[in-house]
């Protein structure tokens, strides 16, 4: 199989508290759960010289931000390569932005709302230190991309919003709803500040136990592996794509890259043993869960 394409977390650092990321328990800080580190570029420019016939880099991670990595533009210097560079924008150097700019690089800025709604999902980013980044990005001629991600807080603010990518001069707007909704912003005093909810109207919050909520992510227990079957699995590695995390591990996507109590993380290597179970009715739940057809 021929690679084509890299999926990597350059950083698994982070300076926002997103209610729906693994790093954190609802926006609560959780501890011990993961290193946070920066991808050696050593050892990130031998995994790409594995792969001579990549064409294209995504820059995403699964618990960090990629601008988090002082040496972003420094791994995006291969020529032929199209690099994207997913970020809440809230960090990083302006000087940075200007580079990559320079450099041709594709930055997608995920701007969940306006400066009265961001970081309500977007939590420690700061509406001023984000417009300064995509301004300097783009007055640079850098290719901008606005992310949406729908949720019942922000909906009166879509059209606003890409009137607002147009006027900044944004090469694109989008709008997505990944389920990243339905849940408690637990703050690290354990309060409840507010909650992010789908966008339907009639969202409501229930009724949540904060303590047991985090007893459950610290203690987690596992009923054992349920019966699983799919009539088709769509993967991204079969279309040439692998995973490296800001480790330098590497996997066959981002969904085998987390690691738990119950599950140990499933590395390239292994791939094989993933496919063998998608005939079967024991589909591998991460890839049943993540990218089958029922």
């Amino acid at each position: 199989m021929s690679i084509i394409s890299l999926h990597v977390e350059p950083s698994s650092h982070c300076n926002a508290r997103c209610p729906g990321c693994p790093r954190n328990g609802y926006g609560y800080p959780l501890q011990g759960f993961f290193e946070e580190k920066h991808i050696d570029i050593g050892k990130y420019e031998r995994i790409l010289g594995s792969y001579p016939e990549v064409k294209e880099i995504l820059f995403c991670g699964n618990h960090g931000d990629p601008m988090m990595n002082p040496d972003i533009a420094q791994l995006c210097s291969k020529k032929n390569i199209h690099y994207t560079i997913a970020t809440n924008g809230g960090i990083g150097r302006l000087e940075t932005y200007e580079t990559l700019a320079a450099k041709g690089v594709v930055i997608t800025f995920g701007i969940d709302g306006l400066e009265d709604t961001n970081h309500l999902y977007r939590q420690g980013v700061k509406w001023r230190n984000l417009m300064d980044r995509v301004k300097t990005f783009i007055n640079k001629g850098g290719k901008a991309q606005w992310q949406f991600i729908k949720f019942k807080h922000n909906m009166h603010q879509v059209e606003k919003a890409r009137i607002m990518s147009e006027e900044l001069g944004f090469m694109d707007f989008s709008t997505l709803d990944v389920g990243r909704n339905n849940m408690p912003a637990i703050q690290p005093d354990k309060s409840i500040s507010h909650w992010i909810l789908p966008p339907e109207e009639d969202a409501q919050p229930y009724d949540f136990d904060v303590d047991e909520y985090l007893n459950m992510r610290y203690n987690p227990y596992y009923l054992g592996k349920s019966k699983c079957k799919v009539s088709d699995i769509s993967c991204e590695h079969l279309d040439g794509m692998v995973y490296v995390n800001s480790s330098g591990e590497v996997f066959p996507c981002c969904y085998q890259g987390f690691g738990h109590v119950d599950r140990p993380k499933v590395f390239l290597e292994d791939f094989k043993k993933l496919q063998d179970t998608w005939e079967t009715d024991q589909c591998d739940e991460v890839c049943a869960g993540s990218c089958g057809a029922p």
